[in-house]
């Protein structure tokens, strides 16, 4: 079944529930949290264990369920606390984002 949703990181100058109560509005069947360090911390990593209860319950009561997190880091601390957040939430996949910048030569190995 085909599920369409979208990234909390569009609501960044909101709180979580804003977030989740405006996507569920919309008509979107499930969302991304963002934990988008310096952007958009929906999910703090530094204290996800203080805000996965919330989190869950947020979800549970607009029935719109979390079915991936955003983690754009490549920093492997950050990365450990991505995966054992999401797996605690309930979170199926967690995005990562390339890492360095399309212009520059050296970033393309890695």
């Amino acid at each position: 079944m085909l599920q369409l949703g979208v990234n909390t990181v569009l609501f960044g100058g909101h709180d979580f529930r804003t977030a989740m109560e405006c996507i569920k509005w919309a008509g979107y069947d499930c969302a991304e949290i963002s934990a988008i360090q310096g952007m958009c911390e929906h999910l703090c990593l530094d204290r996800w264990k203080e805000q996965a209860a919330d989190i869950k319950a947020i979800s549970a009561d607009l029935a719109l369920p979390l079915t991936a997190m955003e983690e754009a880091a490549l920093d492997e601390t950050r990365l450990m606390l991505a995966f054992e957040a999401s797996a605690e939430i309930g979170i199926p996949v967690v995005n990562i984002g390339p890492g360095g910048s399309k212009d520059v030569q050296e970033d393309l190995p890695r």
